[in-house]
């Protein structure tokens, strides 16, 4: 097994997780009771690490690349010409929806 992903809460870990065995990978959480310790540990040291088999490493990483990517994405609605997250199906501004 590989680690591929630190995260900072059970919740990150979880989306992470549900985000590779979409992808078809198969996962292992590590760490889930850490980030509960946060204080009581370092800091750096209380976060959960999500773990693939080491054949499936590269192709593991390059969907959670492809997902970081995508999340750096903007959108420029089309009535204001205001930049809006990827996220967003409306304009923030005018709630012009995504063309």
């Amino acid at each position: 097994m590989v680690r591929v992903h630190s995260a900072g809460s059970i919740a990150e870990a979880e989306l992470v997780r549900e985000t590779l065995a979409s992808a078809g990978h198969e996962v292992v959480l590590r760490g889930l009771s850490r980030p509960g310790l946060a204080g009581e540990i370092p800091i750096p040291d209380a976060v959960v690490d999500v773990w693939v088999p080491e054949s499936e490493a590269e192709g593991a990483r390059a969907v959670l690349a492809a997902v970081e990517a995508r999340a750096h994405l903007e959108w420029v609605c089309a009535r204001c010409s205001e930049r809006n997250p990827a996220s967003f199906e409306t304009c923030w501004r005018c709630q012009s929806p995504l063309a």
